[in-house]
């Protein structure tokens, strides 16, 4: 910009005294203040209105960022999910022949228990409890 010097400030001051005289320079002083101080208010909003957009468009690529991550993450999730099904329909299928052990094979098979009818088979089911223990009475002699 241009550069004004003290020295210029002093010729524009003495000349402004002497058109204007002195009671209407203080006046005129005051009003040139103001203008002066409503425009730094102006161009400080105006910067501050400049700073919180770019600000914004640096959040609003940061959020599209992080949510193109997400849904990567959430793409690869959904096949691992998908595979995994796969996988787990694959081991629960029975094979063809695989029912019955091979000849000379060491795996042994299953036992299976021998199921008691009516109420007994209830009460097989359901877990056993102890008989509370009766403690002796200590003798006084």
């Amino acid at each position: 910009m241009f550069d004004v010097g003290f020295s210029e400030l002093l010729v524009i001051g003495v000349v402004a005294l002497v058109v204007l005289g002195p009671e209407r320079l203080p006046r005129l002083a005051r009003d040139v203040g103001r203008w002066v101080g409503r425009a730094r208010h102006y161009v400080n909003r105006l910067r501050d209105e400049i700073d919180r957009e770019v600000e914004l468009g640096e959040l609003r690529r940061l959020r599209d960022e992080i949510e193109a991550r997400a849904r990567a993450v959430e793409d690869h999730l959904d096949t691992a999910e998908q595979s995994l099904h796969a996988t787990l329909d694959e081991v629960a299928q029975p094979r063809a022949g695989s029912a019955e052990p091979k000849a000379g094979s060491t795996v042994p098979a299953p036992r299976r228990r021998a199921r008691a009818s009516g109420t007994a088979a209830a009460s097989a089911a359901t877990p056993r409890k102890r008989a509370p223990r009766v403690r002796k009475a200590a003798d006084p002699a």
